[in-house]
């Protein structure tokens, strides 16, 4: 007998001490690195949205590291992103930019298996429909059972699309300073 997303979900969040339904009622979150850690504000849109991203580590079986982090935002961007979820947008960029540059070939694997996979996102099931579904169901029909999946050459080409159209976002604010520099000279 399996269990529930819900009940997976509350023993992740227990086992990896992020508290109370992954910390939604703290008013900062901490990013830890190696040797140190950074707070962030714990945003409201970040709150509501916390249980989808560890969902995607419990179905896809990606732990909670970096190079999991990484794996999960290559996920969620092949298999066609966050929809109406703008602040995991933002997130998952900035997510995708340290798995493309640290870890490229398993975020790369993350997209891949997100480009043959659904998306619970984007096929707008409700939450309480996922919390109280068997986990070993969700991963059968979402396709998560399958951990590779073979790469085909438009892989490459939408994975560095997103590439790109990471580093364009991130470079928005250094080119409107060039620009604002230039027309002002």
């Amino acid at each position: 007998m399996g269990t529930t997303l819900q009940y997976q979900l509350e023993n992740f969040y227990e086992v990896n001490g992020y508290g109370e339904e992954g910390g939604i009622n703290n008013k900062w979150i901490w990013l830890k690195f190696k040797y140190f850690s950074l707070p962030i504000p714990n945003v409201k849109g970040r709150r509501e949205n916390v249980w989808r991203h560890d969902m995607l580590h419990i179905l896809l079986d990606y732990p909670p590291t970096w190079r999991g982090e990484g794996q999960v935002a290559g996920w969620v961007l092949g298999s066609g992103g966050w929809g109406k979820f703008y602040v995991a947008w933002l997130f998952c960029l900035s997510i995708f930019a340290v798995g493309f540059v640290f870890f490229p070939k398993s975020t790369f694997e993350g997209f891949v298996r997100g480009r043959n996979t659904l998306s619970p996102y984007l096929l707008g099931i409700e939450k309480e429909k996922l919390f109280t579904a068997d986990i070993e169901i969700l991963k059968k029909d979402f396709l998560f059972d399958k951990p590779n999946f073979e790469e085909k050459p438009i892989d490459k080409i939408l994975f560095a699309a997103w590439i790109l159209v990471t580093i364009l976002w991130y470079s928005l604010p250094i080119l409107a300073l060039i620009l604002a520099y230039i027309a002002f000279k």
